[in-house]
């Protein structure tokens, strides 16, 4: 897109509008560094969830199939308060892998706000580049 660098009409105006445009680019690469590490960090986060799910599952499943054939006791309601609890578990995990700040959407709003980034980097750039040519030909 082209910039209406006619506008410019001083050196003074180009160097204003490069000093913006430099404190929004140093701004928008701090964004980028914090999220792509938010990336490298959530990876390994959502992976470790994802494991600790399946565990809580299959010993929900277990505890299901024992306390199906149990007798009453107290041994029973011990199984079936640890099921209780397991239930709530799977629940809590299920939603932080979903939405958690290392979930899956997580993940993908963060790639998502890395391409957006990354657009307005390139942008940035296109803008630098137009008014420096302007302030040369002033």
């Amino acid at each position: 897109m082209a910039y209406p660098t006619e506008l410019l009409t001083t050196v003074a105006d180009c160097d204003l509008v490069l000093a913006e445009a430099a404190e929004e680019r140093a701004e928008l690469l701090f964004r980028q560094t914090q999220l792509q590490h938010l990336q490298l960090v959530g990876t390994g986060r959502a992976t470790e969830k994802s494991a600790e799910l399946t565990g809580a599952l299959a010993e929900y499943n277990s505890l299901t199939t024992l306390l199906a054939n149990m007798a009453d006791g107290t041994t029973k309601k011990r199984n079936q308060r640890e099921h209780k609890r397991l239930e709530y578990r799977i629940y809590v995990l299920s939603q932080e892998q979903t939405t958690g700040t290392s979930g899956i959407v997580a993940q993908f709003k963060r790639r998502y706000e890395l391409n957006c980034l990354a657009q307005q980097l390139l942008e940035n750039a296109t803008l630098t580049t137009e008014v420096e040519a302007r302030r040369a030909a002033l």
